[in-house]
């Protein structure tokens, strides 16, 4: 306090300021910024998955033999490939990922003699200005240790001098081994360019509120403090004995108006030292004996005056400094000792008024502390009492329209119950139909197999002459390349032909066992249905118990919802009621910090008055959760329903249906 005593009121109260302000922008600026750092993984994944996406699904169009599965979020889980082209002619696929996405992609395929994964095509391109294709992925990287274990590896990667948000996906062969890796990158520049944006933006608005914050402040301090060097350019005035100045303020009706008409009555009684020193000078016409004497009356009136005058000066000087502990104990000549009482009772009131002042200030701030810390606990208690009765409401209606469901489906029950007993009694002779179409079955079957056999034969020939095709394509050269295309389209649809054959003759042998196991199990069927149509009639009477149970239930819990919603509404308005409440008191405490501030200014003297520290709050109390009432009784009203319905927990009447 000793160093700010140095500067004006002004620059103190402007600079504290201004560095409160520095510090609050400082915290949102590193809160801003743990967000976009957060934002800018999630975007970079983001970005990581929709280019792995496209680059799996374009893949699957334009490889053969590969198949990709989906995870449950829509992002790729697994690539079966039956085999990666150990080169691609064009690298067209590739490059049209890298239409799509904007980013980069790559097909690597593992060579067993190197023991590593090579890049068959990429549309990542080296600085040569050529692709990086026939470049190998690396054993001493990150990547190799966990692609090789059939994981997905995800993190950053330098490729060809440039950093790249990358994610390297395991391609599988139908076996279950690793044969290749699809790869897609996001530049790490595009990503963070979005966060040097964002950080400049908020230094520029965090240097506007600052500059703008600082000056307001500087003109708020001036106006407020602007009396106080105002008066003690006055108090040093008067005590160098201009008596013909005017005492500002002494109509304020603060601290600084009493300071003010302490000051007027000094004067006053400055200017009537000046009047006693007039009349002794028309007393020098008297003798000179009665000069002498009077002269030295005088002298000695002048230094007591003197003595006055300069106690004044010294009181007022520390009044001006804030010292409000000051008072002059010795007395004055009679003549002027009304003037130290005068002076005595004017700090001593001023004094009293501001440790009142403080005093009550203390209280209040006390008392707002721990009306603070209640609200703050009482607000947290409805909001979740408030929560436990929204859920219990929504409880009770899903229970009403569980129960009220449940009837209509006992009814629906009852009604098939009684229509499943008439088709249970026929059923014996659809039995007997099914054997007899599974008969009719097995010889199609037969009959499907022969005809599988000519397709085969017809797929073979058409391989065959397809293969001929292309030979002869090749001898014609130039002339010969378009139909050397399409004899390879036709020599792959036969293949594929003659594998789809093979695989339905497959199918149909085993159709033919499956049928002959299933008119085994239709006999058994036949005896079966009679044991059920014997049990119907019994489910049917329990189930017309059941619906009328379940219906007299349904109106109980339709009141019981009634009710929880009403109590729901009231719980609602209070928690806003205390909401409002707790944004006062949070007020009050903030006004009470900012006069203590100011009051703090004054040098009082004495202790201030210990105010009541406020009752903390348990950290077990703050944090454990009020138990619902409602809920508790939600919970005896299922247990009742379920006791009463034994619709699922008596599972001797379920048993036999």
């Amino acid at each position: 306090m000793s160093f700010l005593s140095r500067f004006g009121l002004v620059r103190i109260v402007t600079a504290s300021t201004g560095f409160i302000i520095v510090l609050s922008l400082l915290a949102v600026s590193a809160a801003v910024y743990m967000i976009v750092s957060d934002r800018i993984a999630s975007e970079a994944v983001h970005r990581q998955d929709a280019s792995l996406r496209v680059a799996a699904t374009i893949a699957e169009r334009d490889i053969p033999g590969t198949t990709v599965t989906w995870a449950a979020d829509g992002n790729v889980d697994r690539i079966v490939m039956e085999e990666i082209p150990q080169s691609f002619a064009t690298h067209d696929m590739i490059d049209s990922v890298g239409r799509m996405t904007g980013e980069t992609a790559t097909v690597f395929a593992w060579d067993a003699e190197s023991q590593d994964f090579w890049r068959r095509t990429t549309n990542i391109v080296k600085p040569d200005g050529n692709r990086a294709v026939g470049t190998q992925l690396g054993q001493s990287g990150a990547v190799y240790p966990v692609v090789t274990r059939g994981e997905t590896f995800r993190g950053e990667a330098v490729i060809l001098g440039t950093p790249y948000f990358t994610i390297y996906q395991p391609i599988f062969s139908p076996s279950g081994d690793v044969t290749g890796i699809l790869y897609a990158g996001v530049q790490k520049s595009v990503i963070t360019a979005l966060a040097g944006e964002m950080s400049s933006a908020l230094a520029i608005a965090s240097l506007a509120v600052l500059v703008a914050a600082i000056i307001a402040m500087a003109f708020l301090s001036r106006a407020i403090l602007r009396p106080i060097p105002r008066l003690t350019e006055t108090a040093q005035a008067l005590a160098e004995g201009k008596l013909d100045i005017e005492v500002p303020h002494t109509e304020a009706k603060n601290e600084i108006g009493a300071m003010a008409r302490a000051l007027e009555i000094f004067r006053e009684n400055a200017l009537a030292k000046q009047r006693v020193e007039r009349e002794a000078e028309e007393s020098r016409s008297m003798t000179e004996t009665e000069r002498q004497q009077n002269d030295e009356t005088r002298r000695e009136e002048a230094a007591r005056v003197d003595e006055v005058v300069s106690r004044l000066g010294e009181g007022l000087q520390r009044v001006a400094e804030g010292d409000l502990s000051v008072r002059i104990e010795s007395p004055f000549i009679e003549s002027l000792d009304t003037i130290r009482m005068d002076f005595n009772s004017a700090i001593a009131k001023l004094r009293e008024t501001l440790e009142d002042v403080r005093d009550n200030t203390e209280v209040i701030e006390s008392g707002a502390v721990e009306m603070r810390s209640s609200v703050d606990e009482l607000s947290r208690r409805t909001e979740q009492q408030a929560a436990s009765l929204e859920e219990t409401s929504a409880a009770v209606e899903e229970i009403a329209a569980t129960v009220t469901s449940a009837a209509e489906m006992a009814r629906e029950a009852s009604e098939k119950v009684a229509s499943t007993k008439a088709e249970t009694e026929s059923s014996s002779k659809i039995v007997a139909d099914a054997v007899s179409a599974m008969g009719q079955i097995e010889q199609a079957s037969g009959e499907i197999s022969n005809i599988i056999n000519v397709i085969d034969e017809i797929a073979f020939q058409t391989n065959l002459l397809a293969l001929n095709a292309g030979v002869e394509a090749a001898r014609a050269g130039e002339a010969g390349k378009g139909f050397a295309v399409v004899a390879q389209e036709v020599r792959e649809l036969a293949q594929r032909s003659a594998g789809a054959a093979k695989e339905i003759k497959d199918l149909i042998t085993k159709s033919g066992r499956e049928v002959s196991t299933g008119v085994e199990l239709v006999n058994r069927t036949g005896a079966a249905l009679s044991e059920i149509s014997e049990k119907v009639n019994d489910v049917n009477d329990r189930i017309q118990s059941i619906a009328t149970a379940a219906s007299e239930q349904s109106t109980g819990i339709k009141d019981i919802s009634n009710s929880i919603n009403q109590l729901d509404q009231v719980t609602q308005k209070n928690a806003a009621m205390v909401e409002e409440t707790n944004a006062l008191t949070h007020r009050l405490s903030d006004e009470a910090g900012d006069m203590k501030s100011k009051i703090a200014t004054f040098r009082l003297g004495g202790q201030p008055k210990v105010a009541s520290a406020p009752r903390p709050v348990p950290a077990g109390e703050a944090a454990r959760t009020v138990a619902s009432p409602a809920r508790a009784m939600v919970g005896n009203i299922a247990r009742a329903f379920n006791a009463k319905s034994n619709l699922a927990t008596n599972p001797d009447e379920w048993e036999e249906f």
